[in-house]
């Protein structure tokens, strides 16, 4: 028997999507990173709908503190903030997520919240 090693594909950076970081500020109560993930997706999913929310494809990069780093598509970040908005509760805790920034990059929000 023969192992072969393949070289993997690799996406060239000009046919990857392109991708927006938005900054939120959680206002109003202390969640932990695990409740604050299964509720923001509980939330987003009874908003927009498995079609919906495959389009925006929403992903947590950075939880620190009352800051939350989320990662979209471009073009739909402002999708995202509106859906955010309808998020209230986190296992029955009142919450308000306030859309800091949103940029292309995530140094950019590093250096504008100082994480």
């Amino acid at each position: 028997m023969k192992i072969v090693k393949t070289k993997k594909s690799v996406i060239p950076l000009s046919k990857r999507e392109r991708k927006r970081y938005v900054l939120f500020e959680i206002l109003n109560a202390e969640v932990n990173e695990k409740d604050f993930y299964f509720g923001f997706w509980i939330e987003l999913l009874s908003f927009f709908g498995s079609k919906g929310l495959a389009e925006i494809n929403p992903k947590i990069v950075l939880f620190k503190e009352n800051k939350v780093i989320i990662k979209c598509k471009r073009g739909k970040e402002t999708e995202l903030i509106g859906g955010t908005a309808l998020v209230d509760k986190i296992r029955n805790k009142k919450i308000i997520l306030n859309p800091l920034l949103t940029s292309g990059t995530i140094k950019t929000l590093k250096e504008f919240a100082k994480l």
